[in-house]
């Protein structure tokens, strides 16, 4: 009985030894997600070809085009070196801007500085203003060596299901500048000497116009109107 016993026993541990050494499979299964490129979006800015000049004096019968950006009647200077300013002139030079913006909350502040011309004529008086196209973006003309900011955003094609409202920008649907930059805003600087100037006042005198300081940023106060 004894022998019998031991031989179940033994049996017994044998199977647990082999149970305890056995693998069981789940069920398992796995899959791949189609990943994603998020793409960032663009705010630049770059001079855009060199300053153009038009003789705008409204006395001239010989204007035969106009400045392509005011639409003022006019004839072009084909070189401000060696054109001569008289009493009564009135002249006008583009100088071309090309801005860029892309992004679905891109609003930007477009801060445009035509320095002061020093020395200046007392005859000479000199404004500046800018436009988008042939759209003005300033409220009218602006003395030269006063700063103006243009409030900017970035036009909406291909962007987001939403309908941002930014007061008072300007939408710009540009979104990247050509290795060759092309113009899409314009700073018009009008020169006017005055026509009541007498006795060779200022004859000969030169107004030395320096560079136009343009600085582009984006805005993100929301407590500017931004709207989104």
């Amino acid at each position: 009985m004894k022998n019998r016993t031991k031989g179940v026993i033994a049996g017994l541990a044998g199977l647990a030894l082999l149970s305890g050494g056995a693998t069981f499979a789940l069920w398992t299964d796995s899959a791949t997600l189609t990943g994603g490129t998020i793409t960032n979006g663009n705010l630049d800015v770059a001079a855009a070809g060199t300053v153009s000049w038009y003789d705008v004096s409204a006395d001239r019968t010989d204007r035969n085009t106009t400045n392509p950006v005011t639409g003022t009647s006019a004839h072009t200077i084909a070189s401000i070196a060696t054109w001569r300013m008289v009493p009564g002139d009135v002249i006008q030079g583009n100088q071309g801007l090309a801005v860029a913006l892309e992004g679905d909350n891109l609003v930007a502040n477009l801060a445009v500085t035509v320095p002061a011309a020093s020395p200046i004529p007392s005859s000479m008086s000199l404004t500046y203003q800018v436009f988008y196209g042939t759209d003005e973006v300033t409220s009218g003309p602006v003395a030269v060596g006063t700063p103006t900011s243009l409030r900017l955003m970035a036009g909406r094609t291909n962007q987001d299901n939403g309908n941002p409202s930014v007061t008072g920008a300007t939408v710009v649907n540009e979104t990247s500048i050509a290795a060759t930059p092309v113009a899409n805003f314009t700073v018009v600087i009008t020169a006017t000497f005055d026509s009541t100037t007498t006795n060779r006042v200022d004859a000969q005198a030169t107004t030395v116009l320096s560079n136009v300081a343009v600085t582009l940023t984006q805005d993100r106060t929301a407590s500017s109107g931004n709207g989104f």
